[in-house]
């Protein structure tokens, strides 16, 4: 499981058979819950990630937390 900080809120992001799968990650710990509504491409590779996750929730932004990046 691929885990990021987007802009200070914690998302882990998995491959399935039927493709990109996104959940909030509690790290302290270690649950995740699914969430339905943030879609990822099949066709996306694992680099295009972050990249994705930041126009999503670009938003989001802050002095302390600027950007998207990965963690685990």
């Amino acid at each position: 499981m691929l885990i990021y900080n987007v802009f200070g809120r914690h998302l882990a992001v998995k491959k399935t058979s039927g493709g990109w799968q996104v959940f909030r990650a509690d790290l302290a710990e270690r649950k995740f819950s699914r969430l339905y509504d943030i879609i990822i491409p099949d066709e996306m590779t694992e680099d295009e990630i972050p990249g994705w996750l930041g126009d999503i929730f670009h938003e989001a932004a802050n002095e302390r937390h600027p950007g998207v990046r990965r963690m685990e």
